[in-house]
């Protein structure tokens, strides 16, 4: 694992291999759900006696060396699922969000008996325990695109949502948002152009500290660059129309990962025989690209922002 924290001219060569704690190296299936605050969200299962599966996430800062691992309870896989990640930046206390389809519409809440699509639980680590959100997440929520897939910005958690256009069946994507501090979901509706569109081709990004969705059209390879309002604003405004710098023959040999504070785009490139890849950055003014001279596994880099903080300070060392 290779991690560079400064990104100025010295990327991508300032690098830092970080000490990778036992709670994270025992985690089998493991992604990463989020970042926020100078910690890293990982899920996986630990492997228990008898070859069961623990389903546990684990909040790391690398920085620090510190970590912590929570088990989650009631995770369903044969059911649509999306986990967040965030620190609230008002009381610097991190959360993890589970949202699971429920098998049937009607479960109790608080003792009473209503109609839920979706169950919502929220860990706090100042409290140490899982409780139910009785947050205003829409009903009419149908799925949950790319359920590991969300950004943090602001004090936010995003996901993509689909939902069924009134008197037909036609389905829409949207953001989901939910408020770190307040708890409260919030939805944001995103131009035509991009919500009734193939959902494969949408990615979810940080762009310069803003919100950003990028379409990477499958026919003709094309990226399309949408970036939010700053504040309060709903509402996307169109960056760029580019054509990606690399054309292969399936549709994942070459995917955006990420901004640079600079504005360049960082994507992953299939090599020859497509059983590795290679990071690059792409000047979406310029065209340049830059080979930045580091190799993976295949689909197996990831690009996130990070800075670094004393959250879990007061937790055990690794």
């Amino acid at each position: 694992m290779k991690i560079s924290f400064v990104d100025d001219d010295s990327f991508p060569q300032n690098k830092y291999s970080p000490t990778v704690p036992r709670s994270v190296n025992l985690l089998t299936d493991s992604i990463i759900i989020g970042t926020s605050h100078g910690l890293v969200c990982l899920f996986g299962y630990y492997l228990n006696p008898g070859h069961s599966r623990k389903a546990t996430a684990v909040i790391w800062n690398p920085s620090i060396r510190k970590s912590v691992a929570i088990a989650l309870p009631n995770l369903d896989m044969r059911v649509a699922h999306a986990l967040g990640f965030g620190v609230c930046p008002v009381t610097s206390d991190p959360k993890i969000v589970k949202i699971s389809g429920t098998r049937s519409r009607h479960m109790k809440m608080k003792g009473v008996t209503c109609s839920s699509r979706w169950q919502v639980e929220v860990f706090s680590l100042r409290s140490g325990v899982w409780r139910n959100s009785y947050g205003n997440l829409s009903n009419n929520l149908v799925n949950l695109e790319r359920p590991h897939s969300q950004v943090t910005i602001d004090g936010s958690i995003y996901w993509f949502g689909v939902e069924n256009t009134v008197g037909s069946d036609t389905q829409y994507c949207f953001l989901i948002s939910f408020d770190l501090l307040s708890e409260e979901f919030g939805e944001i509706h995103l131009p035509n152009e991009l919500a009734f569109r193939d959902k494969m081709e949408l990615h979810l990004f940080n762009y310069c500290d803003s919100l950003a969705v990028i379409r990477q059209r499958i026919m003709d390879d094309m990226i399309q660059v949408w970036r939010k309002g700053n504040g309060d604003s709903k509402s996307f405004t169109k960056l760029f129309t580019i054509k990606k710098p690399y054309r292969y023959r399936w549709y994942m040999s070459s995917l955006p990962l990420g901004f640079r504070m600079t504005g360049e785009l960082m994507m992953r490139k299939a090599n020859k025989g497509e059983d590795s890849e290679t990071l690059i950055d792409y000047d979406l003014f310029s065209h340049h690209i830059n080979d930045l001279g580091i190799e993976s596994e295949c689909s197996s880099l990831l690009v996130c922002l990070y800075k670094e903080s004393l959250i879990l300070l007061d937790q055990p060392d690794i």
